[in-house]
């Protein structure tokens, strides 16, 4: 997953650059509201648990897991 820098032109999601997507590629758009920091710092660590998961799931780091 990456960020993207987009705006809303009243009618659609533009992204600030160019990405390489084919036409009518599902995609997830996440708009923060004024002031909610800690909610899209929980949303991203929402996201982020699937990677993480694959990542940390190994024989070396299995140690950390009696902790």
């Amino acid at each position: 997953m990456r960020a993207i820098k987009a705006h809303y032109d009243g009618r659609v999601v533009v992204p600030e650059e160019p990405i390489d997507l084919a036409v009518n590629t599902p995609v997830r758009v996440l708009v923060p509201e004024a002031d909610d920091s800690a909610a899209i710092a929980k949303a991203f660590a929402h996201l982020s648990e699937p990677s993480f998961s694959r990542i940390w799931d190994n024989d070396e780091d299995a140690a950390y897991d009696k902790l």
